[in-house]
C-alpha cells in the first residue's frame, strides 16, 4: 500500500497546532494530594483544571499525559512519575439561586492518578508538578501569560514518630464563576483519612515553568517561588472584594462580595496538625471568573440606610420577584415583618438593624440584607450640670464615638469650643448651649456650669489679765472641714480658747475650711496689749445697805492681787482696808464693823501707776 500524503499532512499540521501552541495560556488551577495505601505504597493524585474556551486546544491536548518528580529534602531528583488523565469533567456547579449560566466561562477538571513506593527517608520526599502558562487575560498577578504553575505537595518522614501519613483532600471544586457584586459563600473544607486535625488559610499561588521551558520533565527541584503580584493585590486583597476574600481558618467557608469583573487566581491551604504539631501542608490554586450574571430574580433594596427619623420608607429595587417577605431585625419580635413590596416601618428607637429582604418566584427564592441606623436627634450630649469651686475647671460633653462636629456657644472660658470635650474654666456661673451635627443629624443640648465659693472668717475678743490675756472666738464662718493654726500649729478650738497669751506679744491665729472641693482659708495677727482703761474714781460712797453705792470700788480695774491693789486708811494711818486680803470692793466695815462717816484715804496701785485720793464715807 501507498504512503498516504493526506494523513502524514494531517499529522504533521496538528504537530505544529502543538509545538506552537503547547505554551499558550490555559491553565486556571490545581491541586496535589496523595494517600498512604499500605507499607510504602502511595496513591498520588494530580488535578489539573483547564480553560475550555480560552485555552489552546494545542497545549490542552499535550497535556494527554503528566509528569510528577520526586525529590529528597536535599533537592535530589528520586524518581519521575508519568501517567495519563482521566477524561474531562466539567465543572458546571453554581453558588447562586436562580442564576442563568454564563456562555463565555467553562473549567474542566482533570485527574492523573499515580501508584509508587516511597520507602522511609529521613526527611521525607517532595512531589511536584510543573507548567506553563496561565490564562493571559488574569487580572491579579504580573504578566499571566508568561506565569506558569507549580503544584506541589510534601510527604513527611512520621513513620517512626507517628505512622504514615496521607494527606488532606478537599472535598470539592469551586463553581468556575462568581457573579460580580452578589456576596459567595462557599464551603472549600477538606477531609483527612487519618483524622488529623485541619486548619485553613489564604496563600500566595506558585510559579513554575515559563514561556521558554513551558512543560519540564521533570520539573525543577525545590523550593518553589511564589507568583508576584499585580499592583493593589495580595493575600489580604486577591479580589478587591468588598467584603474582601477571606476563608474561616477552622471550617474553611471561603467568603466574598466581588466589586470588579476579571479573572482572579486564589490560593488555599489546609493545614495538618497531629498531636498538636503541624506535619504537612496541601495547597490548590484556582481562577475566579467574576462575571456581571443574569438572574431569574434578584433581591435588592437600598444599603446601608442612615438616617434621624423612626419612621423609615423602604425602597425595593427587586427585579423578577411577585412575592416578597422583609424582617426588619428588632430582637425578640416575631411580628418585625411585611409583605409589601415597599413597606414603612416604625424603628423603636435609635440603633442598628439588620434588615432582610428574601424574594420569590415559583421555585426561584434570593435574599439579601442591608443595615438600617437610626440616630438619635435629641440625645443629652452637654453633660450633667456642675458645681466647682472658684478657680477649678470642667470637662463639658461626654466621650463621643460617632464622629460629629461640635459648636459650643459661648466659646467664654473655653480651651476649644469646637471640641466633643471643651475644657471650661469658668470666672463665673455660666451656660453653654452644644450644637453637634453629622451627616443626618443636628442636636443642641444645654450645661449649666456653677461657681461654688467658701470664705473662711471669724472674729474675737480679747479679756486681758495683769501679763496675760484670754480669746474668745465668735462670728466663725461654718463649713464641714475646719483646721485653727497658732503659730502654724494645729489646735483644736477649745485649745485656742484656753490659752494664755502674754501681753505684748504677737500671735498668727490661722482657719483652714473646706467644703467638698473647695477651700479657703483666713489667717490674722493677735497682739494682745494691756488693759489701761481711764480710771473713773469716785470721791463718796454710802453704805447703808440700800443697793445703791454701797460699796467703794473702782470702774475699770480688775483687783487682782497681781497688777492691781487699793488700800483705805483713816486720818491717823491705820489701814482699813487691804484689796489683797479683804476683796475686791470696801463695804465700809472694819473688822466686820462699820466705821463712822468722814473723810478717808486710798492708794491706787495700777501696774506701775499709783494714785492717792480720798473718799468721803456717808451714813
Amino acid at each position: 500500500m501507498g504512503f498516504n500524503w493526506t494523513k502524514f499532512g494531517m499529522f504533521l499540521s496538528l504537530l505544529l497546532a502543538f509545538t506552537t501552541n503547547s505554551k499558550a495560556t490555559h491553565v486556571v488551577g490545581g491541586d496535589l494530594t496523595y494517600k498512604h495505601i499500605a507499607n510504602d505504597s502511595f496513591e498520588i493524585n494530580l488535578v489539573l483544571y483547564i480553560d475550555c474556551i480560552n485555552g489552546s486546544p494545542g497545549a490542552i491536548a499535550l497535556d494527554a499525559d503528566a509528569m510528577i518528580g520526586v525529590f529528597d529534602t536535599t533537592g535530589t531528583l528520586v524518581k519521575t512519575l508519568l501517567e495519563n488523565r482521566s477524561l474531562p469533567i466539567r465543572i458546571n456547579s453554581v453558588n447562586y439561586n436562580c442564576v442563568l449560566p454564563p456562555t463565555n466561562a467553562c473549567v474542566d477538571k482533570y485527574v492523573y492518578q499515580y501508584f509508587t513506593r516511597l520507602p522511609y527517608v529521613n526527611g521525607g520526599y517532595y512531589l511536584a508538578y510543573q507548567r506553563c502558562c496561565r490564562n493571559n487575560s488574569i487580572t491579579n498577578i504580573v504578566s499571566p501569560g508568561n506565569t506558569g504553575a507549580t503544584y506541589w505537595a510534601y510527604v513527611p518522614d512520621t513513620l517512626q514518630t507517628m505512622g504514615y501519613n496521607s494527606s488532606a483532600v478537599f472535598n470539592s471544586v469551586p463553581p468556575n464563576f462568581l457573579c460580580n457584586n452578589n456576596t459567595f459563600i462557599y464551603n472549600h473544607s477538606a477531609t483527612d483519612i487519618d483524622g488529623d486535625s485541619l486548619a485553613y488559610e489564604l496563600i500566595t499561588p506558585y510559579i513554575g515553568a515559563d514561556p521558554i521551558n513551558n512543560l519540564p520533565r521533570p520539573p525543577t527541584k525545590p523550593p518553589y517561588a511564589p507568583i508576584i503580584w499585580e499592583n493593589t493585590f495580595d493575600e489580604k486583597n486577591m479580589m478587591n472584594g468588598a467584603p474582601e476574600l477571606t476563608i474561616d481558618s477552622i471550617t474553611g467557608v471561603l467568603n466574598v462580595k466581588p466589586r470588579s469583573i476579571g479573572q482572579y487566581v486564589v490560593g488555599i491551604a489546609v493545614k495538618e496538625y497531629r498531636n498538636g504539631k503541624l506535619i504537612n501542608t496541601i495547597r490548590r490554586d484556582f481562577q475566579f471568573n467574576v462575571l456581571n450574571c443574569q438572574f431569574n430574580i434578584v433581591s435588592s433594596f437600598t444599603n446601608d440606610i442612615k438616617t434621624c427619623t423612626d419612621t423609615v420608607a423602604f425602597k425595593n429595587n427587586s427585579t423578577g420577584a411577585d412575592s416578597y417577605l422583609w424582617d426588619f431585625g428588632i430582637d425578640n419580635l416575631q411580628t418585625d415583618t411585611s409583605t409589601l413590596k415597599e413597606p414603612i416601618f416604625l424603628f423603636p428607637g435609635p440603633g442598628k438593624y439588620k434588615i432582610k429582604l428574601k424574594v420569590g418566584k415559583g421555585n426561584c427564592l434570593d435574599s439579601t440584607s442591608a443595615l438600617v441606623t437610626i440616630f438619635s436627634d435629641n440625645a443629652r450630649f452637654a453633660g450633667n450640670d456642675t458645681t466647682i469651686c472658684e478657680g477649678g475647671q470642667v470637662l463639658l460633653g461626654i466621650a463621643d464615638t460617632a464622629k460629629y462636629n461640635y459648636v459650643w456657644n459661648t466659646a467664654l472660658y473655653l480651651n476649644d469650643s469646637t471640641l466633643a470635650r471643651p475644657l471650661s474654666k469658668p470666672l463665673a456661673n455660666i451656660q453653654y448651649i452644644g450644637t453637634r451635627k453629622n451627616d443626618f443629624c443636628t442636636n443642641s443640648d444645654t450645661v449649666n456650669i456653677y461657681i461654688k465659693t467658701i470664705e473662711a472668717q471669724f472674729s474675737y475678743k480679747i479679756t486681758t489679765n495683769c501679763n496675760t490675756a484670754n480669746i474668745k472666738f465668735d462670728s466663725i464662718s461654718q463649713f464641714s472641714e475646719m483646721q485653727w493654726y497658732l503659730n502654724n500649729e494645729k489646735k483644736q478650738l477649745k485649745e485656742l480658747e484656753e490659752t494664755k497669751f502674754l501681753v505684748n506679744q504677737s500671735y498668727q491665729i490661722k482657719l483652714n475650711t473646706k467644703d467638698g472641693l473647695c477651700v479657703d482659708e483666713i489667717e490674722k495677727t493677735v497682739n494682745p496689749l494691756p488693759t489701761d482703761s481711764i480710771i473713773l474714781i469716785p470721791n463718796v460712797f454710802t453704805p447703808n445697805n440700800d443697793g445703791m453705792n454701797d460699796c467703794f470700788y473702782i470702774k475699770g480695774i480688775m483687783l487682782d492681787n497681781e497688777c492691781n491693789t487699793l488700800k483705805v486708811f483713816n486720818r491717823w494711818g491705820q489701814v482699813m482696808f487691804n484689796s489683797e486680803t479683804d476683796g475686791v470692793c470696801w463695804n465700809g466695815n472694819y473688822e466686820n464693823k462699820p466705821v463712822s462717816s468722814g473723810v478717808y484715804f486710798y492708794i491706787l496701785k495700777n501696774r506701775d501707776k499709783n494714785y492717792h485720793g480720798t473718799i468721803t464715807l456717808v451714813r
